[in-house]
């Protein structure tokens, strides 16, 4: 029987639905996941043979190690693509029927979403040339809409010796915050002596925190200081303290802006069915999603809501550990 993370009404009757429509879902990919493994490993195999042969025959003297290395990298690729289209496709249908019960809307492949230009405009994303997005997920809760996709985004230099690295893997999230704000509000990790030169537009001015623990892991900048200092109370301050905690490396970092709370978190690939070398039968892999969709609640539950006391137990921290 499969275990929820929490007792969250959304996950009421979920075992159930899961016996009913899941596990049948996962026993009849397991053979498309066990047939993409072999073919992945036959095609892996025959690179190898013609890698070897390249060595040992190949016409091209001192050209048969660059041969050989060629079909070697060719016969990865296409193995790490059979493997990562049926990945994919398990993902989707298992994505689709988890969001159907949580009453969230579900789309896989998406262009760049418009949000994204709030992120760059706001100064929290680096500058990028290449990119990929992909699970976005819309909801409400507490009667505020809320969206989340993930986003893989590259910067490839030109020239002869030209490069392609990625400068951010992770979510973005956009939360209705239910109050107009008159200015903006950015918080970035500190960046030490480089703060100055990451100021994220030419009205903003940085804000005096008085919490001592939180200017050492974050700065913050706004076009309105006293608006600024009422968002970030101590609790609101304490909040992302822990959800530095909680993400540790994930290079928080978020904005206050038309009434909005944009959030950015390095995260990597979080959504996903797991490993392909893994049988689908049972409910690790979807205890695992729900765990993911659980902290993604905390998140909004937290940064959405002014509850009274401290953040002591608000999030699910020993489940996120355990994922």
């Amino acid at each position: 029987m499969i275990e929820t993370p929490s007792h969250r009404e959304e996950f009421r009757g979920f075992p159930e639905y899961y016996e009913s429509e899941i596990a049948p879902y996962l026993g009849a990919k397991e053979d498309a996941r066990q047939k993409a493994v072999m073919q992945a490993g036959l095609i892996v195999i025959a690179a190898g043979v013609l890698v070897a042969a390249a060595l040992r025959f190949g016409p091209f003297g001192e050209g048969n190690f660059q041969a050989a290395f060629i079909a070697g990298m060719i016969g990865l690729a296409i193995a790490g693509y059979r493997l990562n289209k049926t990945r994919g496709d398990i993902t989707h249908g298992l994505l689709e029927r988890v969001c159907s019960h949580l009453n969230l809307g579900y789309v896989r492949n998406i262009s760049r979403p418009s949000y994204c230009a709030e992120f760059d405009r706001l100064d929290l994303l680096p500058s990028f040339n290449r990119e990929s997005w992909e699970d976005e997920v819309r909801g409400e809760r507490h009667g505020a809409s809320f969206v989340f996709s993930e986003a893989h985004l590259k910067y490839k230099t030109s020239g002869k010796n030209s490069s392609t690295r990625t400068v951010f893997h992770g979510q973005l999230l956009v939360v209705d915050y239910q109050k107009r704000f008159l200015g903006e509000t950015v918080i970035k990790r500190d960046a030490g002596v480089f703060n100055r030169l990451k100021k994220p537009g030419k009205n903003f001015q940085r804000i005096g925190i008085v919490s001592s623990k939180f200017e050492k892991i974050f700065e913050a900048w706004s076009t309105d200081q006293v608006e600024a200092r009422e968002l970030l109370d101590p609790l609101v301050l304490e909040r992302f303290e822990e959800l530095d905690r909680l993400f540790d490396g994930a290079k928080l970092r978020a904005a206050f802006s038309g009434g909005k709370l944009f959030l950015a978190l390095e995260t990597g690939d979080k959504l996903n069915m797991g490993s392909m070398f893994k049988p689908l039968r049972g409910p690790a892999r979807v205890e695992k999603i729900l765990k993911e969709f659980d902290l993604i609640y905390d998140l909004i539950d937290v940064l959405l809501k002014r509850v009274e006391g401290r953040m002591d137990g608000a999030f699910s921290v020993d489940a996120i550990r355990q994922a």
